[in-house]
């Protein structure tokens, strides 16, 4: 009997270890490139893999630990991000890209958007402008916004 017990705990937890590395696959942190210090990174179910320089985080001690670790949602608990995911081809579409806060003219260009799209993220901050670098050419990759956790 205990012979079983013991069996049955060794597979739950080895069936779990394989559960975290396809979660882990599946975000594509295997893939993640080097990323600068006070970097963080997000990765969205949408598929969108988001790499944010200049995010405004309460909690830097993240900041310059390994980059497998320095998720924006753990920097940043108090709030939940939200990832909008731009049409790519299908070749960029498991590719990291680079976000930075937007500009006043992006910030200007969110409002240009169709009425549906502007009351999903009505009340929604918008923290960032996602592109990829494709032969010296900025791609927009896709839009980050986040609301407070309540």
């Amino acid at each position: 009997m205990k012979r079983w017990v013991f069996w049955i705990i060794v597979f739950g937890i080895v069936g779990y270890a394989f559960y975290l590395a396809y979660n882990f696959h599946r975000a594509g942190y295997l893939s993640l490139p080097d990323i600068p210090n006070g970097a963080h990174t997000l990765s969205f179910p949408s598929g969108l893999r988001a790499i944010v320089l200049d995010a405004d985080v309460p909690d830097t001690t993240l900041a310059n630990g390994p980059k497998y670790f320095r998720s924006l949602s753990l920097a940043n608990p108090d709030r939940r991000y939200l990832g909008f995911r731009y049409k790519v081809q299908p070749w960029f579409e498991d590719a990291w890209s680079w976000c930075k806060s937007p500009t006043e003219q992006e910030k200007a260009y969110l409002e240009q958007m169709p009425d549906d799209f502007r009351r999903t993220v009505e009340n929604a901050r918008f923290e960032a402008v996602c592109r990829i670098d494709v032969d010296g050419t900025e791609v927009v990759r896709g839009l980050i916004f986040s609301v407070p956790r309540l």
